[in-house]
């Protein structure tokens, strides 16, 4: 990508102060004669440049001026340099170098003007007096012909800031501007430093988009064990980390040890996007510690695409162990026999006749694989919106087991196949048995013949009067493909998504444990391919209550979530304090709250009333509110409005200013059809 590397706009900075040089740029405060007659200007700027890079050389005044804020003219060469710099675009100045006559100078004071520039500075090694030790992973090691060198004994040295001014480069730009930035090799010598580590290569946003999708075919973070390849050798620092990766082709494993001794091992590769270091992990560029105990550089012979690569260590590594099946309180067990095992029944199990029962569960015992049971009434009602959340909620489980080598589920539909049930199972591909109308019947009729059929509706054996192991293992026979049906999840991020969001305890274990990489990871779940976008919605509230540190919110969400059959009776316990913030804050945690019912809980009350409150806040009209609460009206059966009624009557007291608006909505719940 060419980027413009000179200021050509005369308001970021006066053509008197800057001159064009075959490498760069060169900013001064002086008259152009004394301006020529500067030795260092033709010294400096007759140096070569490395690739990719455009250099900054500084006048007199302005050099001095960044380490002695009394020197002559200082605060005119501060305010020259804070326009020029202020007049670039970020991605512009991710490329530039500062250029520096290092006479008089210790490293150390090297280090201090680059952390007040906020760009990397370069010197010659040789003019550099003796000084106080400095960082060495902030050191980049130069050769005389611009190639990257180990530090010792390199001819120039490379200082990188403690903060960047280019460290959100790409963050806010198109995704064709992307695209336009990864068509052409990134410079590769880029250290990137924070409050939170340290990244190398490519910029995040660039790496983001170039290989986020692909690093999703490891579905965990990479352990020591699997750095394997030529010998191990250890690393100064990370300058030379990146010299040893500047060859084009090159790839390696790169071990990090941190001062706490924890180890983080990450991919690295130089490819025609430029060098990058990627975390399998998070899906991400690799954050790594800023001042590590240890690096450590395995390098791999070959050079495969990045998908080759990460296939290869998945292969090599141990195979996923399949996870224990989780269950919400929704999820009914009916045992099979003396076995320890039991079928899942989705929907109200007293529909299934004991004939149907004792059936289903002699079939099970023959056959290895998970049997699931979709429960239907005779009147063929159901399974109604949370029973479906958690139908797919189980497949979605029975997937990732199925990937680490377990049997796909077996899927029984006590009746005929409702849509919504065909629709999760062709989206996860599997088969399933089901007992379809004959006759065209309204009702269930329990002499129908039960038929076995493939993802796609293709009978898969001959219809039979009673369901025998014999039918459930030839529906097990329809083997799915071994893809998932998004992106394989993160272990860690699995972990989390399959700990029901009622078991309060369970999650706040998993987040004290995973919670810094869950937060990190929380833009994958939209990316795991579910047929229910909502599915994972409470799960995501959570991180999103957890990201933004707002404790009180997040107490009042577990005292729901944890609250079993009583849960109305929190929904709108936060409300109060929610009503004192901006609108924006506000609107944030309303609709946390909202996602909160969503999924596998499927409270639909709770949701309509929350979400009548967030748009009555914003200005709603009112039949918009009377139309929501109608909407939600097989949550709210009459039997069950006091509570809220008197909820709403009880915040309307609290809150005299959004009386009227609290009326209203009780008023819709009372006369809810």
């Amino acid at each position: 990508m060419d980027l413009p590397l000179t200021v050509k706009n005369s308001e970021a900075i006066c053509i008197d102060h800057m001159l064009p040089t075959a490498t760069g740029a060169h900013l001064h405060t002086e008259s152009i004669s004394t301006r020529n007659r500067d030795t260092r200007l033709r010294t400096m700027t007759n140096l070569p440049a490395m690739d990719r890079f455009a250099y900054l050389t500084l006048g007199r005044e302005i050099s001095d001026a960044l380490g002695d804020s009394t020197a002559l003219g200082a605060d005119r060469a501060r305010a020259v340099l804070r326009q020029f710099l202020a007049g670039i675009p970020i991605e512009t100045a991710d490329r530039y170098v500062v250029r520096l006559d290092p006479e008089g100078l210790s490293l150390a004071d090297v280090v201090t003007r680059a952390d007040r520039l906020g760009l990397p500075i370069e010197v010659p090694r040789a003019g550099l007096r003796a000084g106080p030790p400095v960082d060495p992973h902030r050191l980049l090691g130069v050769d005389g012909g611009m190639r990257p060198a180990p530090v010792d004994g390199a001819e120039f040295v490379r200082v990188m800031p403690s903060r960047h001014r280019a460290a959100d480069a790409y963050a806010d730009v198109p995704p064709e501007m992307r695209e336009l930035a990864l068509a052409k090799p990134y410079p590769w010598a880029r250290m990137i430093f924070g409050d939170d580590g340290v990244r190398l290569g490519l910029p995040a946003p660039l790496a983001r988009h170039a290989y986020a999708e692909t690093l999703r075919r490891l579905p965990r973070p990479l352990r020591p064990a699997d750095a394997t390849g030529a010998p191990a050798r250890d690393l100064a620092g990370y300058g030379d980390l990146l010299a040893a990766l500047a060859t084009p082709g090159t790839r390696a494993f790169v071990t990090v040890t941190a001062p706490s001794g924890d180890t983080l091992t990450v991919l690295a590769l130089h490819d025609a996007h430029g060098v990058s270091v990627l975390d399998p992990g998070t899906g991400d560029a690799a954050l790594l510690p800023a001042a590590p105990e240890r690096i450590t550089l395995t390098p791999v012979e070959g050079s495969p695409d990045l998908a080759t690569w990460l296939d290869e260590i998945r292969a090599a590594g141990p195979a996923m162990a399949a996870r224990p099946i989780s269950r919400t309180p929704t999820v009914h067990a009916l045992p099979i026999g003396d076995t320890g095992r039991s079928v899942d029944v989705i929907g109200a199990p007293g529909t299934l006749s004991e004939r149907f029962r004792s059936e289903i569960a002699a079939a099970a015992e023959g056959v290895a694989a998970p049997v699931v049971v979709v429960a239907r009434d005779r009147k063929l009602r159901g399974p109604s919106a949370g029973q479906l959340a958690n139908l797919e909620w189980l497949l979605f489980q029975h997937r990732q087991n199925q990937l680490a080598g377990g049997d796909a589920p077996i899927v029984v539909i006590h009746g005929e196949a409702p849509p919504g049930v065909t629709g999760l199972l062709g989206g996860y591909d599997f088969a399933m048995v089901h007992q379809p109308r004959t006759s065209g019947g309204q009702s269930l009729n329990l002499d129908n013949l039960w038929s076995a059929r493939d993802a796609a509706g293709n009978p898969v054996a001959a219809p039979v009067r009673t369901i025998t192991s014999d039918l459930l293992r030839k529906a097990g026979a329809v083997r799915p493909p071994l893809t998932p049906a998004g992106p394989p999840a993160d272990e860690r991020l699995l972990t989390f998504l399959t700990t029901p969001v009622s078991d309060v305890s369970a999650i706040r274990a998993v987040l004290d444990e995973h919670g810094s990489a869950l937060k990190t990871l929380l833009p994958q779940i939209g990316t795991l391919g579910t047929v229910q976008q909502d599915l994972f919605a409470a799960w995501e509230a959570i991180l999103r209550i957890e990201q933004r540190g707002d404790t009180a919110l997040a107490g009042r969400a577990f005292d729901y979530l944890g609250a079993g059959e009583t849960r109305h009776l929190r929904a709108l316990a936060v409300v109060p304090s929610l009503l004192e913030k901006d609108p924006q804050t506000r609107g944030g945690a309303l609709t946390d709250l909202i996602d909160l019912t969503r999924g596998t809980l499927d409270d639909g009350a709770s949701r309509a009333i929350l979400d009548a409150i967030r748009r009555g806040m914003d200005g709603a009209p009112d039949e918009e509110l009377k139309h929501l609460i109608y909407q939600h009206s097989v949550y709210l059966p009459e039997h069950g409005r006091t509570d809220w009624i008197r909820q709403l009557r009880e915040l309307a007291g609290q809150k005299p200013e959004q009386t009227a608006l609290f009326e209203k909505i009780a008023l819709y719940v009372e006369t809810c059809p």
